[in-house]
């Protein structure tokens, strides 16, 4: 019957016979609209006859004819047609990412006592699951991808050994789904450690909840991780006077457990292997200890020190346990100038202490109407600096109570940059007549530590007040008037009965009451003034407590301002000793940053010295001499040593606006390690003077060592996938979802109302109808 009706429609690539071809319609009809058609179609033919005068038979016949033309014509306009559809079958995709990041071989995998790599755990699972992952083969694509910064192919039997720096899971998961676009993706599954650079931003959560991914992860490496101490950074200054106190501020970071509340830092001098300090670190609950270290050093030259810290138990990666620095101990004078306005009892004092120092060149002005002026001191001088270059010979310059306008707005000025771009110290010494209010509207008002806005900034107490040290003088080694044994104390410190007006010497009778909120946003306060009234001996909020001695970096020099000129009360107490401890260490502070460019034709700095590869550091000479400025120098060449002893010239061009004093220019570490920068121009003579510049890769994964489960846990959990301990891998064949996608392509049609059957079977309804009706005399 197929065949034959094939025949007769002229079908020969789709036919009635074909078992995935299906009649239809081109403009199909719900079958109640086919009854109804069909039924009116019928009543309007058997109408268009019922009436003819001629016999029942002719009647019935011509009206069942019709009917059935009408019926085919309706059939003809629908559109019968065979249809066959084409659908294909596509198998889901999973994808394995398997970490390669250098963290893989740290050996805290397997069980305590049994240690392996988490590479060799890895290896290990696909070798015992073998099995599964046939399985999983058979049944879906499984893409094979490592991973470390991005990813990449990998064959399953041939997975390469761990070699990435650094692991990038946010960017690698977006490699992953860019793989396989447009597909179905059963599920990813993560083999890794955890520990990452980034997490998966908005954009890749988005594409795996728009396309539904769950992920799972197998966490390798120890959930809980072995602990590691490391030294993270070590603040220290590079130049520091021979016979000072050298503080080091030092960052330790702890990660995981075992290492235990407290460990042994020591400050260690490289060169003689002699232990310069020693102290405990306690460790927050995040993990990080902050001290700060502190050594005297007398003999000059540059000394190489090293900070190390020791684990009380097991310790992960030993190579962060210790940073070395270096620092050069200057031994020549600190230089001193001291002006003031009148013979004060503080003034006196002070410029006798000058006197004595050994370590002080001073020179200590009285300045009086008219610019006259008396003076004392080691040095002596003609007048007042009149030149950038004069004032320039010296290190810190103490202010004391006198009008601006006896030195005059130009030496100001010139004071004012010889502070900002050479580094030298300033010291305002607080009085009842001009200083500090005289000075607002002076080229030196902005390097008063606060503001001069309103009356209330600066006012007076009305009792005495006693002085006390903050946190921020103890961390720069300032203010320890107070030596061990001294008073009943352990360590170097600040003595309580400074503070206690109870002993009637701690009193200062005269003190500048400075109002919180007019200290400036760059300034730290160093001590503290508390009426003697308001003094609790358990102690005092900050509410009952004012600025005393205030510091502030401008420029490169630093401003410190000292609220009372009652030092000098001290020697009731314990004779000059109290007053020097507090002067002298506050001075030659003010002094280091000018020791760089001492005697110095040049300086040399680079930023910054702890780098990362692919980092610009940048290498910036600073000229001092005047012969040097004028030489004009096109460039300056140095140079960048290696460790292995090959150098790499660095050409510094002149900077647009520098006035022919700074060179500059930027080198790009392509490798990690320990790298010398130095001089190496015959125009700048031979300079011993060389920065160190230490060179890591980014974010350098053996300083957080520590897996990071938490992230797959929180990426599979927020994805509707699951985290797997290894022990149970096995499990993920049950979970993926089977995600095969069925796809309709264009399905193949073959028309049945324009073949010549359709045609022949309509003529013949139609003649035979009008044959009938010419011999019924009807046509």
């Amino acid at each position: 019957m197929n065949a034959m009706l094939d025949m007769l429609f002229g079908l020969n690539e789709m036919g009635f016979g074909d078992p995935d071809a299906v009649f239809g319609f081109a403009r199909p009809l719900a079958a109640w609209v086919w009854a109804i058609a069909i039924g009116v179609l019928l009543a309007l033919s058997w109408l268009s006859y019922w009436r003819l005068a001629c016999s029942r038979r002719t009647r019935l016949v011509l009206a069942s004819v019709r009917g059935l033309l009408l019926v085919v014509l309706l059939v003809l306009v629908s559109g019968p047609e065979l249809r066959r559809d084409n659908e294909q079958t596509e198998e889901d995709w999973l994808v394995v990412m398997v970490d390669r990041s250098g963290s893989m071989l740290l050996p805290d995998g397997g069980v305590i006592g049994q240690r392996v790599t988490r590479d060799a755990q890895l290896r290990s699972l696909l070798q015992e699951e073998s099995a599964v992952l046939d399985r999983l083969t058979a049944e879906k694509r499984v893409l094979w991808l490592g991973f470390d910064a991005g990813a990449f192919d990998i064959e399953r039997d041939a997975i390469p050994s761990p070699a990435g720096r650094t692991t990038a899971l946010g960017d690698s998961l977006r490699d992953a789904l860019d793989r396989v676009a447009g597909r179905p993706i059963s599920g990813v599954l993560i083999l890794s450690d955890g520990r990452s650079l980034d997490q998966p931003n908005r954009s890749v959560m988005r594409s795996l909840d728009r396309q539904r991914v769950p992920v799972f992860a197998v966490g390798l490496g120890s959930d809980e991780p072995i602990g590691d101490l490391a030294v993270r950074s070590v603040q220290a200054p590079g130049v520091v006077f021979a016979g000072d106190v050298l503080m080091a501020q030092v960052e330790l970071e702890r990660q995981g457990g075992g290492i235990g509340d407290d460990s042994e830092v020591v400050l260690v001098d490289l060169d003689t292997g002699e232990i310069l300090d020693t102290r405990d670190a306690s460790f927050d609950e995040s993990g990080r200890a902050s001290l700060t270290m502190s050594a005297r050093v007398a003999e000059a030259g540059e000394r190489r020190l090293a900070v190390r810290v020791s684990p009380t138990n097991e310790d992960l990666i030993a190579e962060n346990n210790a940073v070395e620095f270096a620092v050069e101990m200057v031994d020549r004078p600190l230089r001193v100038l001291y002006v003031d306005g009148y013979p004060r009892w503080e003034h006196r004092y002070l410029k006798s202490l000058l006197l004595r120092e050994s370590s002080v060149r001073s020179s200590s002005l009285l300045i009086a109407a008219g610019r006259r002026f008396e003076q004392e001191g080691d040095v002596e001088l003609a007048s007042l600096p009149e030149s950038v270059e004069e004032w320039a010979a010296f290190d810190v310059v103490v202010i004391g109570d006198l009008r601006p306008e006896l030195i005059g707005e130009r030496a100001l000025s010139q004071l004012r940059e010889h502070i900002a771009d050479r580094g030298a110290g300033l010291i305002w010494l607080g009085g009842d007549g001009a200083t500090p209010w005289a000075w607002r509207g002076s080229a030196l008002e902005d390097l008063l530590p606060m503001s001069l806005e309103t009356e209330r900034s600066v006012s007076g107490f009305d009792d005495p007040v006693t002085m006390s040290r903050t946190e921020a003088a103890a961390s720069f080694g300032l203010l320890g008037l107070e030596l061990a044994g001294e008073f009943g104390a352990v360590e170097p410190g600040w003595p309580d009965l400074l503070s206690d007006p109870a002993t009637g010497w701690s009193r200062l009778w005269g003190a500048q009451r400075i109002d919180a909120s007019a200290v400036k946003p760059g300034a730290v306060t160093l001590a503290t003034l508390t009426p003697e009234s308001m003094y609790r001996p358990n102690g005092v909020g900050a509410d009952v407590q004012w600025p005393g001695v205030l510091m502030m970096r401008f420029g490169a020099g630093t401003s410190v301002y000292v609220a009372t000129d009652e030092i000098w009360r001290w020697r009731y107490g314990r004779g000059e000793d109290l007053s020097e401890r507090f002067w002298v260490p506050l001075i030659r502070q003010m002094g280091r940053a000018s020791l760089t460019r001492g005697d110095r034709n040049l300086l040399l700095t680079v930023t910054p010295e702890d780098a990362t590869v692919g980092q610009g550091v940048r290498v910036v000479i600073e000229l001092l001499d005047q012969s040097l400025i004028d030489a004009r120098p096109s460039a300056i060449v140095t140079e960048v040593v290696a460790g292995d002893g090959l150098s790499m010239p660095i050409v510094l061009a002149p900077d647009p606006d520098g006035r022919g004093r700074y060179f500059s220019g930027v080198w790009t570490p392509i490798e990690s390690g320990r790298f010398v920068v130095r001089i190496n121009d015959p125009l700048m003579g031979r300079h011993e003077g060389e920065r160190v510049v230490r060179v890591a890769w980014p974010d350098d994964e053996s300083r957080r060592p520590e897996t990071d489960h938490g992230l797959l846990k929180n990426l599979s959990e927020t994805t509707g996938g699951q985290f797997l301990e290894v022990s149970a891998f096995a499990e993920i064949e049950a979970l993926l979802p089977n995600r095969e996608v069925t796809i309709a392509g264009e399905p193949e049609i073959e028309t049945l109302w324009d073949k010549p059957i359709s045609l022949l079977v309509f003529l013949l309804l139609v003649g035979f109808e009008w044959i009938w009706r010419r011999l019924v005399r009807l046509a």
